[in-house]
């Protein structure tokens, strides 16, 4: 896993199993990292992978 990589809405629903919409869920709820290039007009948004691993050990750890 590359630290500097960005991952893509569909890369990140892949990963977890999920839709676009549960990402925005857990955002709201989870404290899923903003995107930090946003979609829209037909671009995935993109997160960087350091981030988003970041989340993945904080909900271990919680667990």
């Amino acid at each position: 896993m590359t630290d500097d990589r960005l991952i893509s809405t569909s890369e990140l629903c892949e990963r977890y199993g999920r839709n676009r919409d549960t990402l925005l869920r857990w955002q709201r709820q989870r404290g899923f990292p903003r995107p930090v290039v946003p979609g829209g007009h037909g671009h995935e948004a993109r997160w960087r992978e350091r981030d988003v691993k970041t989340w993945e050990d904080r909900q271990a750890r919680a667990a």
